[in-house]
């Protein structure tokens, strides 16, 4: 039986945004174009398109809020909850983690920020957004607070450090002994909605993590914000 015009398009639609997500021209995490634009471009029907778009959604390829802001889908990784940094999970993992500075200023420790860093309030701390991938796609932006006397190692890192941690270690001669998380839901903040690619107040999966070296001192108090999908987060525990 021959296939009608309009299941022909319907296909040719959905292979067509099928290579481009092989390709990596729909990253990851990014809304796709809207529906309307899609059809332009295609010159066919709105239901054509959405057509499409459902069943790449069935074939794993793409992921939708309620049915609107189509993205790529990302193969969820587990990772493990523990000492070892994001970066250091990524790669022991196969995975090129990436990161990109967005903002660092010198500041003075809230109380909760002193509470959970073990300082004093108003010692002086070094606040960092960063922006964070994984094979290149977007996967978390995070939130961090370094106390002071780490400030000048880290404003000397390139704008594009894959591993924080990795450079304190190897200079600093130390290392990550203990890690706490707190694992909650999170509705993205207007930043967050920016650099992941999202609407403010979506969905987001949130770990703050405090970590300590093996003498002691803190290293940082972080707010990871990830997008969904990206991992399922391991806890391991042992009585």
């Amino acid at each position: 039986m021959r296939e009608s015009k309009a299941v022909r398009r319907y296909h040719a639609v959905a292979a067509t945004l099928e290579g481009r997500i092989r390709a990596g021209e729909y990253p990851a995490g990014r809304p796709l174009p809207a529906v309307s634009c899609l059809a332009r471009e295609f010159g066919v029907a709105r239901g054509t398109v959405e057509r499409a778009l459902v069943r790449l959604e069935t074939d794993s390829r793409l992921v939708s809020h309620h049915g609107r802001h189509w993205h790529a889908h990302v193969p969820t990784r587990l990772q493990s909850l523990g000492v070892r940094s994001f970066a250091q999970w990524a790669v022991a993992s196969g995975l090129a983690p990436g990161g990109r500075f967005v903002d660092v200023a010198r500041g003075r420790a809230t109380a909760s920020e002193a509470r959970e860093l073990g300082e004093r309030p108003g010692n002086p701390v070094l606040r960092v957004v960063r922006m964070r991938s994984l094979d290149g796609s977007p996967a978390m932006v995070e939130h961090t607070v370094f106390p002071g006397w780490l400030s000048a190692t880290i404003e000397s890192l390139p704008v594009d450090a894959p591993s924080i941690v990795d450079v304190v270690e190897a200079e600093l001669g130390v290392r990550l002994a203990h890690a706490e998380h707190r694992i909650e839901a999170f509705a993205a903040s207007a930043m967050d909605g920016r650099l992941l690619g999202v609407p403010r107040g979506s969905p987001l999966l949130r770990v703050v993590r405090t970590a300590r070296f093996a003498d002691g001192r803190s290293f940082e108090l972080s707010d990871d914000r990830y997008l969904p999908g990206v991992v399922s987060l391991s806890l391991v525990t042992t009585g």
